[in-house]
């Protein structure tokens, strides 16, 4: 397509203004406006280029500004979006010419030409050359025609449409990738520790998850695929290879959404954490679309699975834009790209699950289970066989833990049937300021045959040693051994897995599973052979008689039934050793004694160890008991043994008629045990304690009970101190109410913080009981209103999630304010792009690199041009010159531009020739074209121009949209909090104990109002603030009414939730969408109100539209 010449283009719209102004510029300029096409226009030299700024602020038309550096450098800035193309370099996926009507052709390229920016880029270049060499190329400059070179067909994409729509397949799987993050870290959290213990394999647990998301993936990338081939969003690329990018993407979102569940613990944290690596690594990927990054460092980027198939995307729309080069015979290269990129998504989810694997095993769990960092290079890793000499450390063999008196020794029949033998050991957790010792130094065996019962005070350390014992915890140091089993070897934990049946102190099931399905899943768990797996489900529910409750969903079952579900589940599979915290809570009597029973039964050839409270339990149902205290252990033993060594006697009980005399019996018993003290009394009861030492004359003392009727003694009885009381003597008052430290110190923060809590809401409540008493009225009314704020700011005080959820809110706020800043920014700011030939041509020894390509030089003037060619060549290109001149430079666009010379002897002619995709050759060749001609007069001086942009400032009246409307979702945002606080007053009942407890319904609401409405007023300032700061343009009046209007609308919103549902209603009759709408359109009325009567009229006329 044929230009014409540079100097046809007439427009005189546009004003040019250039700094600075001195006598070089001001020749220049003048030259420049003798030209032809500069009749009738307007130069004016101004000393900087701020002067220029100001001129333009208050200039009503067009100024294009041309700002010289030194005599031969210069930049020309045009208005963004004025006189030079708007679309993007290298973007080989959207056009670069378009159709005007059915049958003409426009090129983004041909701006440069048609709209005066070549025109005045030569007529600069003509002057300069004139008035530093004094020799006129004006006419040659002048007379330059430009070509477009012939377009080859292409498919192209629109494209910001495109952007979006690739963006939107980038974040495609999110939703499925989100609940896997949020399912996958809360089943490892909660469950996978326990089912590994149960003998659960890693590779069972993360083949479970990835499958059944690899399920949804597969379906999800069909249609995706189906979608993109139906709409030809691509259409060169097969349905097969696009469902495969998918395929693979979304199986490497899978692999790396458990990459960060093992490195995040919070669930929450977790799903948001891939989502945004989701985003920002394919948004990196945009670059590649725009060939912006090296090909080195794409496949580098790969690693990263979002810019990997951002990558495969961009390959896809690339094989689309040019239909010449892929053709069949030259489709190879780009095929092998796809292959390659395939290839890389499906290393990376290998390298993904790789990666899950190993930092599951070194980074510690809850639990603090971890392997070295280089366990991989053990032997042990890769062989699972122990060693001969492997058996025992040499501080297990024959430790005896019971050197003094404190512990009975074992009996003759249970030595060498020593099945844990425990030494040494400690276990520590976090605390502040110090560490906390659950454990310390323990050192005991268990035997098999009996049932051993571990005791102490909430706290002493029972769910700690029963933890470490079944492998889900570790000691900070010492060691255990299961019959030969190392617990601090990972090689052997899958044996002693294998021979423990743990029942947790918190139950364990799947809600969403029945009775027997809960059964069914733990015994393939726990390796049961499937022919079976039926007999032994049926013979624990029959056992612990839950056949009637066995296809009840678990969560549908109350507390003691989950329980005994739990305990039902230890059992499977008849385990070696039984470790039981606390199996009986919350189980009625009759369940009790069905667990009793059955560890009975089991006694023989098992190892059982159970902690209870229920000290008549430990008395009935073991045969040892082991007290903990502190983390000590205190004592161990029979129920004879400890009574008597810490019993503090016998207890007589004596059942009085109206006759007794109570001091007389008194005396008599006195009489034979001095040591005897009256211990309990009540009305026709008396209760002494006899010491144990003396037994010997508890005969003479029943004889003259029995011979002294007329004391008025009905019957007696004598009983042995119980274990409870032993229980107390060993710990004492304070020691038994102490915090749970074993539970603390793995949750230390949050009981205090829960403990802190409570203790200030009783304090609270029981003021306003007592003034309750003592005021009433408005005075009453006053109270209750300061006592319930208090009670608000004592949950913003301790609810840590509270104050985050509204930092969130608050920032959710903010983001759009500020993205609509940084955008404006960005879509403001100058930029300079060099008209370099390096854009487009190689230098001379230069490997071919896409998309630089030789510069063409025709030769049509049938002389020789070599001062020419030489000339260019200066210029760092490397040329190919076509000296016969028999090609016309406009059939091959495989060059990025061509220089047609014609003419005779040195006043030479030329016509440019550009490829259509390259959008700044036309000012690139007329430089190179230029300085050709500068050269040749003057060797050594080189012209360069630069283009840029600025940013035309504009009064919009509708910029306060954006704001506004991101405040308002600020405000509804906040209401839904509000909500929270009063529904968890509602849930644990506190409401209706504040109502009986005499408080006002408006007392309440006022409360909460005091300390919410003065919060969110602080939160509404501190976003104006930031609104003002960031939009300077807005008038304080404008300003003030934005707030006040946001102000008043959230705290309707906030009444939404005091009344619940039914004030939706009738805020929504009483504030219907007209009038918000109304009064978002306030400050576009009042930004262009000239006098301030107007205002109070629009606000008027607001009100009556609503």
């Amino acid at each position: 397509m044929d230009l014409g010449r540079v100097d046809s283009f007439s427009e005189s719209t546009f004003t040019i203004a250039y700094t600075p102004f001195t006598n070089t510029t001001q020749q220049i300029m003048d030259k420049v406006a003798s030209t032809s096409f500069m009749k009738d226009r307007e130069v004016l030299g101004l000393s900087d280029e701020e002067s220029i700024k100001k001129l333009t602020a208050n200039y009503p038309g067009e100024i294009v500004r041309v700002i010289f550096t030194n005599t031969f450098s210069y930049h020309l800035k045009f208005s963004l979006g004025r006189r030079i193309p708007t679309m993007k370099e290298h973007g080989d996926h959207t056009a670069h010419c378009y159709k005007i009507n059915n049958s003409d052709v426009d090129c983004g390229v041909t701006e440069f030409w048609k709209k005066g920016f070549v025109a005045l880029q030569a007529a600069i270049n003509a002057a300069i050359i004139e008035i530093t060499t004094n020799h006129s190329v004006m006419e040659e400059l002048m007379s330059v025609t430009g070509k477009n070179m012939k377009i080859h067909p292409f498919i192209s994409q629109e494209g910001l449409i495109t952007d979006f729509f690739v963006f939107f397949c980038i974040i495609s799987f999110s939703p499925f990738i989100y609940y896997a993050s949020i399912n996958v870290t809360r089943e490892r959290k909660r469950m996978k520790g326990l089912m590994t213990m149960m003998g659960l394999q890693n590779s069972a647990f993360w083949l479970s998850w990835g499958l059944l998301y690899a399920g949804f993936i597969f379906i999800t990338a069909f249609f995706l695929a189906l979608t993109i081939k139906s709409v030809q969003f691509v259409i060169l690329t097969g349905f097969t290879v696009v469902f495969i990018l998918f395929l693979l993407y979304g199986l490497s979102l899978i692999a790396l959404a458990f990459l960060m569940s093992v490195l995040i613990k919070n669930s929450f944290l977790t799903g948001l954490v891939v989502f945004l690596l989701t985003v920002f690594w394919g948004s990196l990927g945009f670059m590649a679309l725009y060939r912006q990054l090296p090909a080195s460092l794409e496949w580098t980027l790969s690693f990263l699975s979002p810019f990997a198939f951002m990558l495969g995307m961009a390959q896809l729309l690339h094989v689309d834009y040019d239909l010449n080069s892929n053709a069949f015979p030259n489709s190879s290269n780009n095929s092998r790209e796809i292959i390659a990129t395939n290839l890389m998504l499906a290393f990376d989810i290998f390298l993904y699950l790789a990666l899950t694997i190993y930092f599951e095993k070194i980074l510690p769990n809850e639990y603090g289970h971890r392997n070295s960092p280089l366990f991989f290079l053990k032997t042990s890793f890769w062989s699972r066989q122990r060693k001969p000499d492997e058996v025992a450390f040499e501080d297990e063999m024959d430790v005896n833990p019971s050197s003094n008196d404190s512990f009975e020794p074992v009996s003759p029949e249970f030595h060498g049937k020593e099945a844990i033998r425990i030494r040494n050991v400690t276990k520590e957790y976090k605390g502040k300021p110090d560490k906390i010792e659950a454990l310390k130094d323990l050192v005991f065996d268990i035997y098999e045959g009996q049932i051993t019962a571990v005791l102490g005070h909430s706290g002493a350390g029972k769910s700690t040693l029963l933890n470490i014992l079944s492998g889900l915890s570790v000691p900070t140091k010492g060691s255990v051994t299961m019959y030969d089993n190392k617990l601090s070897e990972m090689a052997d934990l899958e044996n002693i897995s294998k021979l423990t049946g743990f029942c947790p102190q918190s139950n364990v099931q799947f809600d969403f599973l029945t009775v027997r399905e809960n059964l069914r899943l733990f015994a393939k768990i726990k390796g049961i052979l499937p022919h079976e797996m039926d007999k032994e489900i049926q013979r624990v529910l029959l056992e612990l008689e839950m056949i009637n409750i066995q296809d009840i969903l678990a969560q549908n079952l109350s507390g003691g039934q989950k329980r005994k579900l739990t305990f039902a589940i230890a059992i499977l599979g008849d385990p070696q050793i039984f470790l039981l915290d606390e199996p009986t809570a919350g189980l009625d009597p009759f369940s009790r004694h069905q667990v009793w029973n059955f560890l009975k039964e089991r006694k023989t050839d098992h190892v059982i160890l159970f902690s209870t409270q229920f000290m008549d339990e430990a008395d009935l149902l073991a045969d040892r008991k082991v007290f903990l205290s502190k983390g000590k252990l205190k004592c161990a033993g029979s129920s004879l043994f400890l009574k008597k060594k810490w019993g503090i006697g016998y207890h007589l009980s004596l059942q009085l008629n109206d006759m007794c005399v109570r001091e007389k019996i008194t005396s008599l018993v006195k009489q034979h045990i001095p040591e005897a003290k009256l211990s309990a009394e009540s009305e026709g009861k008396l209760v002494y304690t006899l010491p144990l030492e003396r037994t010997n004359r508890f005969p003479e003392l029943y004889e003259d009970l029995d011979r002294c009727p007329g004391l008025g003694i009905e019957n007696y009885g004598v009983s042995m101190t119980t274990l409870n009381e032993v229980f107390l003597k060993l710990e004492g008052k304070s020691t038994i109410e102490e915090p749970d430290i074993a539970t603390l110190g793995e949750v230390q923060a949050e009981r205090a913080a829960d403990t802190e809590r409570l203790v200030e809401m009783e304090q609270i409540l029981s003021s306003l009981n007592e003034t309750t008493d003592i005021i009433g009225g408005m005075a009453l009314w006053r109270q209750q209103i300061c006592t319930i704020a208090r009670v608000r700011l004592l949950k913003l005080k301790h609810e840590r999630k509270a104050l985050l959820s509204l930092l969130l809110i608050l920032g959710i706020g903010f983001c759009p304010v500020l993205l609509e800043y940084i955008i404006l920014k960005i879509y403001q700011s100058s930029y300079t792009w060099e008209l370099s030939p390096q854009l487009y041509f190689l230098a001379p020894g230069q490997q071919p690199c896409d998309p630089l390509t030789q510069l063409l030089i025709i030769n049509k003037t049938g002389a020789s041009i070599d001062d020419f060619i030489h000339s260019v060549e200066h210029q760092n290109i490397a040329l190919e010159v076509d000296i016969s001149g028999t090609r016309n430079g406009l059939d091959d666009p495989s060059y990025n531009g061509a220089i047609i010379v014609s003419g005779h002897e040195k006043n030479y002619s030329f016509s440019l020739a550009c490829n259509t995709k390259r959008l700044n050759c036309f000012p690139v060749l007329m430089d190179i074209v230029s300085n050709g001609l500068l050269g040749m007069v003057k060797p050594s001086a080189h012209i360069q121009t630069d283009r840029s942009t600025f940013f035309e400032e504009q009064n919009n009246p509708f910029q306060f949209l954006f704001p506004v409307m991101s405040w308002l979702i600020l405000a509804s945002s906040c209401a839904p909090y509000i909500a929270m606080s009063s529904i968890d007053d509602s849930k644990n009942k506190a409401w209706s104990q504040l109502r009986i407890s005499g408080l006002f319904p408006s007392a309440y609401w006022f409360g909460q109002a005091l300390v919410d409405v003065p919060m969110y007023w602080l939160i509404f300032l501190f976003m104006y603030l930031i609104d003002y700061i960031l939009s300077i343009q807005i008038s304080l009046l404008k300003s003030i009414i934005q707030i006040m209007q946001i102000t008043f609308f959230s705290l309707a919103m906030l009444l939404v939730d005091n009344y619940e549902y039914a004030s939706l209603y009738v805020v929504t009759f009483l504030i219907p969408h007209a009038t918000l709408l109304g009064c978002m359109l306030l400050p576009f009325r009042v930004s262009n109100a000239t006098i301030f009567p107007n205002v109070l009229e629009l606000m008027t006329n607001c009100e009556n539209f609503a």
